[in-house]
């Protein structure tokens, strides 16, 4: 995608229809007069370029078009391309097109576009796994959405900054970052109750690893109240209603907005993985404050969320409920809840997660004191983790197999135990 001068186009496009420069000037100009045109040599009325408009069978409007508003143009559908790239995980391609975009909004100072590049190649290194040089753009790309006063992408930097400071264990920074996020985000007033849980959970979580409670516990009472608040059925009525009605004014383009605005709502409801990636976040805080209560609580939403999908998030919150069980000694509805994982691990053909669930019936008959039946369990999940690349866990598993041989089989018990010793020596744990 070239840009152009003015003279450069109409040179191009009298090339293009394979016409002569007196054919182009018919009976307005002279052949002259062209050739001076596209040399740059004669000023043009808006009269004549409209006059050549009709010649060379374009819009005037492209012919006026600066070079400036052609690379804000062109840049702005190669950034949408180099988006499509990454969804589609061709990052090299996507990282390629990238600095040819840098490249064109350099020479035209396009300083919006130059900003939105680095946020994509922040994206790019942060799905290779690479941090350092994700937040390296992130921050650069933060820069440029300040000076242009984009505060969406302003919180997007901020939101991705704080993660990674997060998953590199400096809490303290992330929460700064996190709390930059909410400043803007206040700004922004956006209606979408997810964007606030996200947030508000992953301050949370901060709050945890710093061992302060009971902050983490205010966060985790913000999500509760937009939860007690909000209603996407009602909002999505309310919407339509006054599409609705501004259509019946014969005002389109307001009724279309508010169409629009009401199927974004309906199709994030379709999308709930990040609601229950939240509501697990949630559960797991409350877990590790000790408030099994609330943890169960968390995983039955998510249960209920993801129940039709049979997905990780389902999988992940039915572990919880069984532990929740476990821990209150109500085996029977660990029972229940250990017989549906086990189901669905099957339907998935996922073995680890049918170990997992075996696990938990192991646990509940040790926990009652039915130690037959718990080794019953235990050797099920060791054929499954034998056939895995899980020797850790296998080594554990034998090392367990042993204790509940203890009383039993003293034989039996020896040799679980160096089965175990054996894995983790192979390891180098030990």
């Amino acid at each position: 995608m070239n840009i152009l001068s003015l003279w450069e186009k109409i040179k191009k496009l009298r090339k293009e229809k394979n016409m002569t420069l007196k054919e182009l000037a018919g009976d307005r100009i002279t052949a002259a007069q062209i050739s001076h045109i596209e040399r740059d040599k004669s000023h043009t009325s808006y009269e004549l370029l409209e006059y050549l408009s009709e010649r060379l069978d374009v819009s005037i409007d492209y012919l006026l078009e600066t070079k400036e508003m052609q690379s804000k143009k062109i840049t702005d559908n190669l950034i949408l391309e180099s988006e499509i790239y990454i969804k589609k995980g061709e990052l090299d391609d996507a990282e390629k097109e990238i600095h040819q975009i840098i490249e064109i909004c350099e020479e035209y100072d396009l300083s919006e576009n130059y900003g939105k590049c680095n946020y994509l190649l922040g994206n790019i290194y942060l799905k290779r796994k690479d941090s350092r040089k994700a937040n390296f753009y992130f921050e650069k790309a933060l820069f440029y959405f300040i000076k242009n006063d984009d505060k969406k992408r302003i919180f997007e930097c901020y939101m991705n900054s704080a993660d990674i400071y997060f998953e590199d264990g400096f809490y303290q920074v992330a929460l700064t970052n996190y709390s930059f996020a909410k400043d803007i985000l206040n700004q922004i007033t956006t209606d979408e109750p997810d964007t606030y849980k996200d947030l508000y959970s992953k301050i949370s979580k901060c709050y945890m690893r710093m061992d302060d409670s009971e902050k983490a516990l205010e966060y985790i009472e913000l999500i509760g109240s937009i939860d007690n608040n909000y209603s996407p059925t009602q909002e999505v009525e309310m919407l339509v209603l006054k599409a609705k009605k501004l259509l019946s004014e014969g005002k389109y383009l307001d009724s279309k907005y508010y169409f629009t605005k009401a199927l974004k709502i309906i199709e994030k409801e379709e999308n709930k993985d990040k609601l229950a990636q939240v509501y697990l976040t949630v559960g797991k805080i409350y877990g590790e404050m000790g408030d099994n209560e609330k943890l169960l609580q968390y995983s039955e939403k998510v249960y209920d969320l993801k129940k039709s999908d049979s997905d990780e998030y389902m999988m992940d919150s039915l572990f919880n409920i069984i532990e929740s069980y476990i821990d209150s000694n109500n085996f029977e509805q660990a029972k229940k809840y250990s017989k549906l994982a086990l189901a669905a691990a099957i339907k998935t053909k996922s073995k680890y997660d049918e170990f997992r669930a075996l696990k938990y019936y192991c646990d509940i008959y040790k926990y009652k004191g039915e130690t037959e039946i718990s080794i019953e369990y235990l050797l099920k999940c060791i054929d499954i983790v034998s056939a895995l690349d899980k020797e850790e866990v296998l080594g554990n598993l034998y090392i367990e197999l042993g204790q509940l041989y203890s009383g039993i089989s003293k034989d039996k018990e020896l040799e679980c135990y160096q089965k175990g010793v054996t894995i983790f020596k192979n390891l180098e744990i030990i």
